[in-house]
């Protein structure tokens, strides 16, 4: 597990920008700092750095640390949010994030909608919360939007490497948000998993981290026998109720379960934050 001390901020630039879904942009960074990028694991997550508000130029450098950044003026302070590295390509240099674009946005995800090749930023990291034990004999993967870019990875990284069984639920909106996972990359011909089952739970018309789909998916699942690894990602509340099932109804020990909580709906804005050793 790397620690804060260990990591480091790269600096960067947009290559490119593709539109993967109505909901979905992903945004390729380059530059000289990211070829010695080293991932930690196939979920690296970044904190993306941006410039203030109203701003075009970056306010940092590779010097950056959250103790100088407390002491920055406010209105020169970055602004940004954490993402997973969807793709690593460091024999050119390049990184992508996928962004999920929202009807409200934030600081990050409306700098992704307007976001152009050439426009700076910088990336603080790796980190990880991808840590399976020794032995697992079945994976459960589970996530909303904003953990979809991760599970990819993750089911990429098994790929080759485990021939058990893989189960994935994922929320997302409709049906053109799904996207192709299981796949060896560059040869989606060619499964990668043999005993891969993935659901779709399609939320329509209802509000992102709002329903109870991905709980009531994981609790109805047919399970395999042995010793799974659970892992997820997606909205704090939703994280939060399929932790305390998988761990206190069904019986799977903590370090069996990774399950994170990347947003928060205003609905949960004022629950405390989850305390595993509380549970």
């Amino acid at each position: 597990m790397s620690t804060d001390l260990a990591l480091r901020t790269h600096l960067a630039l947009v290559e490119r920008v593709a539109q993967l879904s109505p909901r979905v942009r992903r945004i390729t960074f380059a530059g000289d700092d990211l070829a010695d990028y080293r991932t930690v694991a196939p979920d690296d997550f970044l904190y993306l750095l941006l410039p203030p508000p109203g701003r075009t130029e970056l306010t940092v450098g590779r010097d950056f640390d959250w103790v100088s950044f407390y002491e920055m003026p406010e209105e020169e302070r970055p602004v940004g949010s954490h993402y997973t590295v969807r793709h690593r390509r460091p024999e050119r240099g390049e990184i992508d994030i996928d962004f999920v674009l929202h009807d409200d946005p934030g600081p990050a995800s409306g700098w992704a909608e307007r976001a152009r090749p050439g426009d700076p930023v910088a990336l603080w990291g790796p980190r990880t919360t991808y840590r399976p034990p020794d032995e697992v004999d079945w994976y459960l993967l589970v996530a909303d939007e904003t953990g979809l870019p991760a599970t990819a990875a993750i089911l990429e990284h098994l790929a080759g490497r485990f021939d058990g069984p893989v189960r994935v639920v994922v929320e997302v909106a409709d049906a053109a948000e799904e996207q192709p996972l299981g796949t060896m990359p560059g040869q989606p011909e060619q499964p990668g998993l043999p005993d891969l089952a993935v659901t779709w739970l399609h939320r329509g018309a209802t509000a992102a981290g709002t329903t109870t789909a991905l709980l009531d998916a994981v609790a109805a699942l047919d399970r395999p026998a042995g010793a799974p690894y659970i892992w997820g990602g997606g909205e704090s509340r939703s994280m939060t109720r399929i932790r305390k099932h998988v761990r206190h109804e069904l019986g799977f020990p903590r370090e069996r379960v990774s399950l994170t909580g990347y947003w928060r709906h205003d609905l949960h804005a004022n629950d405390p934050d989850d305390d595993e050793d509380g549970e």
